[in-house]
């Protein structure tokens, strides 16, 4: 028995840590923003959101559906700010080598006062390194806090905040992908990753004045975020944030959360296990994770293999009841033998008989409950 009670604890630990329908919502800011001002333009996004769209982002449900994060561009100074944006511009293939040491000498000719070539060499080798670590710190806080969890990803960009947002997208593997979108404000890249929708206004004179960037598409003055791009007073551009956060909201809700059509009634019994566990099969997920596979009458749902005991295998309805009769377990049919795969209001509306005990079971209305969070 406590060998089950340990079992179902690390259970609940796996659970407590993953949800592959929650929404992270991260602000990537730009140039010249450090940690207390990134936190403000993050609590403004979220009060924006939960303006604009009260069903998805009740106040009541933050935490528990969804959590507003930050990714933190990091400010190293004023000059040095816009000499790694035009590298970013440059890595990626915006700028060509000429503009980009033109611009660059400029801007450390400013900054030193001297335009020698080492200390212009030297700048650009600190600026590579600086840009790296801050890549790198972000991706990390990704994985941390969002895709080891499979939670989805949505990043809402400003400025230099995009050329990050695009790097980071470079550098996801596929699975990641899917869960990650990004909608951009003031966009200076020439080109979205993981995203397509940007708002630039079309006095934003500092997007303006980089070359190759988005043409401005909403009427409106200013380049800073909350000031200028979430001001009410540009109705046209609120309209478009909007829309463009609720597009990608809907895309990860709809196709990245694991959710499920079909359910199966079964039963298995194991020489490892004292007592008989009863559990309802779900299937027709649109994304399998392996710890949603099943859900128990003891409210728990039990991983795909719990410390070698009763591997449960098999991700889609067809899989056949004899691959559950693993690891000395025997597995069987309880709901009926047609074979069919069930709604879950019709096992909800059943008393089935467990011939091994001359029981009968009916669903409870707690993992009903339960289960209805999972159902398409």
């Amino acid at each position: 028995m406590k060998k089950i009670l340990l079992i179902l604890l690390f259970t609940l630990t796996l659970f407590a840590n993953t949800d592959s329908c929650k929404l992270d919502v991260y602000f990537g800011n730009g140039v010249w923003n450090d940690l207390d001002a990134v936190k403000v333009s993050r609590d403004e996004l979220k009060i924006f959101m939960q303006q604009h769209n009260p069903q998805r982002f009740s106040i009541e449900d933050e935490g528990v559906t969804y959590d507003f994060k930050y990714a933190h561009n990091e400010t190293t100074g004023t000059i040095d700010d816009l000499i790694e944006t035009f590298w970013q511009l440059h890595e990626s293939g915006q700028v060509g080598d000429f503009y980009f040491a033109f611009v660059t000498r400029i801007l450390n000719a400013v900054n030193v006062l001297s335009y020698e070539e080492v200390n212009y060499r030297d700048k650009m080798v600190v600026v590579a390194a600086t840009y790296d670590v801050n890549t790198q710190k972000m991706l990390q806080k990704y994985n941390s806090e969002s895709f080891s969890k499979k939670h989805n990803v949505l990043l809402v960009a400003h400025s230099q905040g995009n050329l990050f947002g695009n790097k980071i997208y470079e550098l996801l593997n596929n699975d990641e992908r899917d869960k990650f979108r990004m909608v951009s404000i003031a966009m200076p890249a020439n080109h979205i990753e993981g995203g397509e929708d940007y708002v630039t206004l079309d006095l934003d004179l500092v997007i303006k004045a980089i070359p190759g960037s988005l043409a401005s598409n909403a009427s409106g003055f200013g380049h800073t975020f909350v000031e200028s791009y979430l001001n009410e007073n540009n109705a046209g551009a609120i309209a478009m944030i909007n829309a463009g956060i609720f597009k990608a909201v809907d895309t990860l809700d709809q196709n990245m959360c694991a959710t499920y059509k079909y359910f199966r009634w079964i039963a298995y019994i194991c020489n490892s296990r004292i007592d008989q566990e009863l559990v309802v099969d779900i299937y027709g997920t649109k994304k399998d994770y392996s710890e949603e596979l099943v859900v128990t009458d003891t409210k728990e749902r039990i991983a795909l293999n719990t410390n070698g005991r009763c591997p449960l295998t098999g991700d889609d309805f067809t899989t056949s009841i004899p691959k559950y009769d693993t690891g000395n377990c025997m597995a069987y049919r309880i709901d009926d033998t047609s074979g069919n795969i069930h709604s879950l209001d019709y096992i909800a509306g059943q008393t089935y008989e467990n011939s091994y005990t001359c029981t009968q079971y009916k669903l409870s209305s707690e993992i009903y409950d339960t289960l209805k969070d999972f159902e398409e």
